[in-house]
């Protein structure tokens, strides 16, 4: 009898390497799919399809999907200056997007029965891939062994063990997903309010006391809201950039050059689309060195207005995506906002990278506000061409009306008066 097929989201990690073996003693036909969003690391793709391959897949299937994460995801998280309860650039989750998707499409074009992943029922990532599925395969199968199972790490491990696979003693003890936007790490004191992550539980960002003693400073250079370059202040692209790079590479090369100086370490603590609340350690050096480059830049070219309206539409597009709300056509309106309101968010950051801080130095832009007003002779706390001294004491005047109007209404007026 031919084996039904299965085609398994593989990331090479504890909970996909258990579920390999187990579907493969249960009589599928595993084919595993590493969809490659922006990990880190060097040579980790090479290392994910070895271990695949050393588990028993029946074929391994890599794409390459970090132009494409960047295009659809990364670029409006930026544009909309995405921040999770104002801390969190939702790592990885806001990834699982792209993943989910090419993993359905391989499942597809292999004529494959289901499509299985290695997520638990007790976070938010097996309701992300469900909704994928669900959208661009209503009848495909879903087959989640560490969901169904409801395993620790400490049984999957000693499974792997049992049957002659090396299993790190570190992924036991933590969750750690990789890519392009960063790294979540959880486990261990992620699960209380309490304990903060020890120095060895992080992957790649260095501790401040670790961090070089002398600052780095950077030139980030945005067109239509997208950045462009990153160089030092002699013009000089940043290692890993130059010339023609595309975006995806800069925001590698920012998080390797930001941990270095021991930026974007943090631990987020939130509700869940599923209803309970999760803590978990982050690293994302290059996303908040960029969002708070791009802020910066949006200060001089938009209104007032635009940005407050910004703020609050951009965390709700936001917070639907995290929330894997990834079809509905709201969506659509949301970048088509975001799309128009950085018309003119195009200029120069400079920034300065230092003991785990991000500093904005300075930022030009020719639709400068502060320079349009500038050329009409007004500078703030300085003087103005624009009005004479009794129109701004009329001005003045004025606007202290109504708080003053208020002011004398709260007194009141007694009875009979």
């Amino acid at each position: 009898m031919t084996k039904r097929k299965i085609v398994l989201a593989f990331s090479g990690g504890l909970d996909t390497s258990y579920a390999l073996v187990s579907l493969r003693e249960q009589g599928w036909e595993v084919l595993t799919a590493n969809v490659d969003t922006g990990g880190l690391h060097s040579g980790e793709g090479e290392a994910v399809q070895a271990r695949a391959l050393e588990l028993g897949s029946a074929g391994h299937v890599v794409v390459d999907a970090r132009a494409e994460l960047y295009e659809r995801v990364i670029s409006y998280a930026i544009k909309a200056n995405y921040l999770r309860n104002g801390g969190y650039p939702s790592c990885v989750g806001a990834e699982r997007l792209v993943q989910a998707e090419k993993v359905v499409q391989t499942a597809l074009e292999h004529g494959a029965d289901a499509v299985g992943h290695g997520s638990t029922g007790a976070g938010a990532d097996h309701v992300r891939y469900d909704a994928v599925i669900r959208a661009l395969a209503p009848t495909m199968e879903i087959i989640t062994p560490i969901r169904d199972e409801r395993l620790t790490r400490e049984a999957e491990s000693e499974y792997l063990r049992e049957r002659g696979f090396e299993v790190s003693a570190k992924t036991t003890t933590y969750s750690i997903n990789e890519g392009l936007i960063g790294t979540t790490i959880g486990g261990g004191e992620t699960y209380g309010s309490w304990e903060y992550l020890p120095e060895s539980a992080w992957t790649y960002t260095r501790s401040i006391a670790d961090a070089p003693d002398e600052a780095v400073e950077l030139l980030l250079g945005f067109d239509g809201g997208d950045v462009v370059s990153c160089t030092t202040p002699d013009g000089a692209p940043i290692d890993g950039t130059g010339p023609g790079t595309p975006n995806y590479a800069i925001l590698k090369a920012l998080n390797e050059l930001g941990g270095t100086h021991g930026v974007g370490r943090g631990i987020h603590m939130g509700s869940t689309m599923v209803g309970n609340l999760a803590r978990v350690g982050f690293e994302a050096p290059g996303m908040l060195i960029l969002i708070a480059a791009h802020r910066e830049l949006e200060r001089l070219v938009l209104s007032n207005r635009q940005q407050a309206t910004k703020a609050s539409l951009g965390t709700t597009y936001g917070d639907l995506l995290h929330e894997a709300v990834y079809y509905d056509p709201i969506l659509d309106d949301f970048r088509a906002f975001l799309d128009s309101s950085q018309r003119r968010v195009t200029g120069t950051v400079r920034v300065r990278l230092h003991k785990g801080t991000v500093v904005p130095l300075g930022s030009r832009s020719p639709f400068s506000l502060l320079d349009a007003a500038a050329r009409q002779g007004v500078v703030y706390g300085y003087g103005s061409s624009l009005w004479t001294g009794e129109q701004a004491r009329a001005f003045a005047h004025m606007y202290a009306m109504p708080g003053a109007i208020a002011q004398i209404a709260g007194h009141g007026a007694k009875p009979g008066d």
